[in-house]
């Protein structure tokens, strides 16, 4: 699944992103709030500055994503600890 079709789903109010391999991907910028991308892959994908605000990341895969300034208020993260290089100025809490 590339970029293109995870934003076109989003629109349509898709949340489903399960089991998908989201390698590699620049998804900067963009509103994923709510999303469930519980056991996915997303080594070397850029999230940086994204609302990813309740999104789910349980089982995922994150080490090696971008996610320096993303808003991830109330996100489930994988086994409950981070696992990566790029998480500068990272929102968890809403402030």
């Amino acid at each position: 699944m590339d970029a293109q079709e995870i934003l076109r789903r989003y629109a349509t109010g898709q949340r489903d992103f399960r089991s998908q391999d989201l390698r590699n991907l620049v998804l900067t910028h963009v509103n994923l709030s709510g999303a469930d991308f519980t056991n996915s892959k997303f080594s070397g994908s850029d999230l940086s500055d994204s609302n990813l605000t309740r999104a789910n990341f349980n089982w995922a895969a994150l080490k090696g994503a971008n996610l320096s300034g993303a808003n991830m208020e109330g996100a489930k993260m994988p086994d409950g600890r981070m696992h990566n290089d790029f998480l500068e100025s990272a929102n968890y809490f809403g402030i």
